[in-house]
């Protein structure tokens, strides 16, 4: 499986709610910090990442490409598929949509690359 970017996929709010309800998924806010990056791993899950504030990229580890991503843009990050968030110079605000309910710590739980199971 292969992340996907979906460009200018929403241009307010309700779109991105719409989408969720649409999709079945659970909505959540995340933001990512400044940083040089995230290091590979994967989800148990599948995310829908809608970027609402800010730029970074993503590298999607099956075609070794870097996907540029800003406002607007959706990605879909399949469950057990090895990628990573690239750099943020000052922060990337994400709506998340999760097929399931987590709780806090359970959250995006990264797993590493080596375990892939």
């Amino acid at each position: 499986m292969t992340v996907t970017v979906h460009r200018k996929f929403f241009s307010s709010i309700g779109d991105v709610l719409d989408d969720i309800k649409k999709n079945k998924t659970w909505p959540t806010t995340f933001v990512s910090g400044p940083s040089e990056g995230l290091p590979v791993h994967w989800h148990t899950e599948e995310v829908h990442a809608y970027i609402m504030e800010g730029e970074t990229d993503f590298l999607d580890v099956a075609s070794n490409k870097r996907l540029p991503v800003g406002p607007g843009d959706k990605v879909v990050v399949p469950a057990r598929t090895l990628h990573a968030e690239g750099a943020v110079k000052d922060k990337v605000v994400y709506v998340i949509g999760m097929p399931t309910a987590v709780p806090p710590r359970e959250f995006l739980k990264m797993k590493p690359e080596g375990d892939l199971q």
